[in-house]
């Protein structure tokens, strides 16, 4: 997809990032100390330290806990942690119950556990996937609803307060032509009716959960299934849009397109699975597909160009990296980690944004009216006041297109 001339090009594009993440992505502050009587305090030292973005910056924990060496288990979370605040976690059905009747998720609870811990907000992918419908699953269309019912109840309510956000179904507008009782089903409901019953069952069983269409077929069957899914009334939050760039980049100019025509829709925007390889795209990869240094510098330019230009978008709520480190997820180098962990450029270039240029520390001290103003990324903070011995801190969160206000008492 190439820019008309009548839409920006890259060039432009990019040139007007930095002015629209700052309007979009950031807000204002009012810190107010105060005293144990209400009276505000002036000539008070105020800092506040951004610990957590709005913004979900994802990625799939593919080998998350299957480390055998524990340096390495330690490694990866590390780097996972550093980057990341969502991590999307594998719910496929016909691994978690690979027989009928016998649950597998004792690896994803401890999974799910561990990212708990690490402050990180968990994502499960997929509930309902015909091309990955379990083996077991009967092509009668009547007992297969049946049973994805009880699945979907099941899933989400035994990782309820910890999945708070759902893949409910993915790839519907192919559905119909996989070999499954999934398929089968979607073949005769259609995409819509297939769709809808899966989201209001994940709504039952979650009246909080965060729940998501996601898909490949950017075109206009997935518009068509989205605008008669509104005419059903299903219970949909938000589009993930999957950016799996196997064979080539997108040029700039489609993923702006793309955002721009999904988020006519009218649902805030996931980029998910994304992508981006970092090979010698000339070479023959029949035997392998390694990284090469030429191929990183290519992936780092494209990630930061792609990162920077979807954060200033304003229907974009997320963006979802695919596999972290080569090796995870089929044979190509699509990681932004080396089979050894060790960081590519990519990596560092997202690290430097993210945690660099897109994170807020404020120092200030409090005015004659008790008050302390800043601009920052929405998101939470920690605010800390002190003043000679008194030292007081809280966590709060900041709201994009809010007056933020965080009274502190010293």
């Amino acid at each position: 997809m190439s820019a008309s001339p009548t839409e920006p090009n890259a060039a432009a594009l990019l040139a007007g990032a930095d002015e629209r993440i700052e309007r979009l992505r950031k807000t204002d502050a009012t810190v107010v100390v105060q005293d144990a009587d209400g009276r505000t305090i002036s000539g008070v030292a105020v800092d506040a330290d951004q610990t957590q973005h709005a913004f979900l910056f994802g990625c799939a924990a593919l080998s998350l806990l299957k480390h055998a060496e524990p340096a390495q288990e330690r490694l990866y979370q590390e780097r996972f942690g550093d980057l990341f605040n969502l991590a999307t976690m594998l719910t496929y059905w016909h691994v978690t119950e690979p027989e009928r009747g016998r649950m597998d998720v004792a690896p994803l609870i401890a999974q799910v556990q561990r990212l708990k811990a690490m402050g990180i907000r968990i994502k499960g992918h997929p509930l309902v996937l015909a091309q990955a419908s379990p083996g077991w699953a009967p092509t009668d269309v009547a007992t297969t609803r049946d049973l994805t019912r009880r699945w979907i109840g099941d899933m989400v309510g035994r990782f309820a307060g910890e999945i708070d956000m759902w893949d409910v179904v993915g790839d519907a507008t192919t559905a119909a032509g996989a070999g499954s009782g999934l398929a089968a089903w979607a073949r005769e409901a259609g995409p819509a009716p297939f769709t809808a019953d899966a989201l209001r069952w994940t709504r039952e069983a979650s009246a909080s959960a965060l729940l998501l269409y996601n898909d490949y077929q950017l075109d206009e069957d997935f518009t068509r299934l989205i605008e008669d899914l509104h005419a059903a009334r299903a219970p949909l939050d938000a589009l993930g849009l999957e950016a799996h760039m196997i064979g080539s980049e997108w040029p700039l100019e489609k993923v702006w397109q793309t955002a721009e025509t999904f988020a006519r829709l009218a649902h805030p925007l996931h980029f998910t699975e994304v992508t981006v390889l970092s090979d010698d795209a000339d070479a023959d990869h029949a035997q392998s597909w390694p990284t090469t240094a030429a191929g990183e510098q290519r992936q780092a330019d494209y990630v930061e160009q792609f990162y920077r230009l979807l954060f200033s978008h304003p229907a974009v709520e997320s963006i979802g990296w695919w596999n972290l480190v080569d090796g995870d997820w089929d044979r190509h180098p699509g990681g932004l980690l080396r089979a050894d962990l060790s960081p590519k450029p990519a990596y560092e270039r997202l690290l430097r944004l993210i945690r660099g240029v897109w994170h807020t520390r404020a120092a200030m001290t409090t005015g004659p009216d008790g008050t302390a103003a800043f601009r920052g990324f929405a998101g939470r903070y920690r605010v800390t006041v002190r003043r000679g011995t008194q030292s007081t801190t809280l966590d709060c969160d900041l709201v994009a297109g809010r007056g933020n206000r965080v009274v502190v008492r010293l």
